[in-house]
C-alpha cells in the first residue's frame, strides 16, 4: 500500500493548485504527458467497466455483474467519492446483472417495502415453473397471507414488469373476483412514492434507479430472463452510451473493476485523470466486492503504480476476508 499512499499524496499536492496554474507548471517542468493531462482534468462522470463482480449492496443483497460498461456520475459539484455512496450514481449503458431470489427477497423487505405503514411485509420471492412467485402478508386492517404468480418482462421504458397470472389471498383465488368487480391491485396496494415501485392496474413496475440504497443505479433494462434461482437483467443502449473503449492496465485480468478519466476519490486519496483498476486476487471465482468495506479490502491487498502513472490494486474477496476475521465457530 506504500506506493498507493505516495501516489495519493502527490495527486493531493497537485490538486491544491488551480488547473490553469497546474497547466503552466506542467509545461515548465516538462512533465510526462500522462501527468500533464491530469493537471487539466475537470470534474465529471468517471468511466467504469466491470467483469465478473459480486457487488454487495449490503450483507444480504448482492448483484452479480457479468459485464458492465457505464460511468460514475457525480450527484453534486464534488467528484465521486467511494466513501460517500450518495456522492455518485452508477449509470449502466450496457451490461448483464443477475440478482438471486434471496437477494431480491431481502431487497424488497429491507428497502422497497421496509417502511412504517407498508402494505406488504414478510415477502418471499422464488421461481416456480418459469414464473416469479411472491408470498407475504397484505396489511388491510388485518395481515392477510397472499401468493402471487407473475410473468416477468421488460417494459418499453426500461423497467421490469411483473404481470400477475394468479392472485390468492388466504389461499383462495381472488383474481377472477377482482376482474368481476373491477378491482385491480393498485386499488388494494398503495406504495410509498420514491421506492422504485409503481403499480399500474394489476402490474408491478420496478425501476432500478429507485430500488437500491445509495449508490443508486440507473440504466435501461432491454431484456430479462429467469434462471433456477436468479433473475438476469440485460441493460441495453439508450442512445447515450459511451462508445470509447477502455483499456485496463492489466488486460489479462478476468475479474476486475476499472475506472478511467475525470476525478475520483477513495479514502483520503484523490486521483486526477483517474486510472484505477481493482483486480480480484483470486480469479477462480467472481470478485466478491463490498463498497462499504473497501478500505478493509485495500488494507488486505496490494497496489502497484504503473508506467503510465495508473494504479492496479489487487485485493482478496470480501467474503474470504470476512471469514478470516469472524470468530471461530461463528457466522457473520
Amino acid at each position: 500500500m506504500g506506493d498507493l499512499r505516495l501516489a495519493g499524496i502527490l495527486i493531493l499536492g497537485l490538486s491544491a493548485n488551480p488547473p490553469a496554474m497546474l497547466g503552466q507548471e506542467a509545461e515548465r517542468a516538462g512533465l510526462p504527458k500522462a501527468l500533464a493531462r491530469a493537471t487539466h482534468v475537470a470534474r465529471g462522470p468517471v468511466d467504469a467497466e466491470m467483469r465478473n463482480v459480486d457487488y454487495h449492496v449490503d450483507q444480504r443483497v448482492v448483484l452479480r455483474i457479468g459485464y458492465l460498461r457505464g460511468s460514475l456520475r457525480p450527484t453534486s459539484d464534488a467528484p465521486p467519492w467511494f466513501d460517500d455512496p450518495k456522492s455518485f450514481t452508477l449509470v449502466i449503458d450496457t451490461g448483464s446483472v443477475d440478482i438471486s431470489t434471496s437477494s431480491l427477497t431481502a431487497l424488497l423487505n429491507d428497502y422497497v417495502f421496509g417502511y412504517k405503514g407498508s402494505p406488504l411485509k414478510r415477502l418471499e420471492v422464488t421461481i416456480e415453473k418459469g414464473q416469479l412467485k411472491q408470498k407475504g402478508l397484505l396489511h388491510k386492517g388485518l395481515d392477510l397471507p397472499f401468493t402471487i404468480l407473475a410473468d416477468l418482462s421488460a417494459t418499453d421504458d426500461g423497467r421490469l414488469r411483473l404481470h400477475p397470472t394468479s392472485v390468492k389471498v388466504l389461499g383462495i383465488s381472488v383474481k377472477g373476483l377482482m376482474r368481476r368487480f373491477g378491482i385491480e391491485l393498485d386499488n388494494l396496494v398503495k406504495v410509498q412514492q420514491g421506492r422504485g415501485v409503481e403499480i399500474a392496474g394489476d402490474d408491478f413496475l420496478l425501476a432500478p434507479a429507485g430500488l437500491l440504497p445509495p449508490p443508486r443505479i440507473e440504466g435501461r433494462i432491454a431484456a430479462v430472463s429467469l434462471g433456477p434461482d436468479e433473475i438476469r437483467q440485460v441493460f441495453g443502449s439508450s442512445g447515450k452510451e459511451r462508445r470509447r473503449l477502455l483499456h485496463p492496465s492489466d488486460p489479462k485480468a478476468d475479474n476486475y473493476m476499472f475506472y478511467r478519466g475525470s476525478i475520483l476519490r477513495f479514502g483520503k486519496l484523490t486521483m486526477a485523470d483517474a486510472d484505477l483498476q481493482i483486480v480480484d486476487a483470486d480469479p477462480k471465482d467472481a470478485f466478491d466486492f463490498s463498497l462499504a468495506h473497501l478500505n478493509e479490502q485495500l488494507v488486505a491487498g496490494e497496489s502497484h503504480n504503473q508506467p503510465d502513472f495508473g494504479l492496479v490494486t489487487r485485493m482478496p474477496d470480501y467474503d474470504d476476508l470476512r471469514k478470516r476475521v469472524a470468530p471461530q465457530g461463528k457466522g457473520d
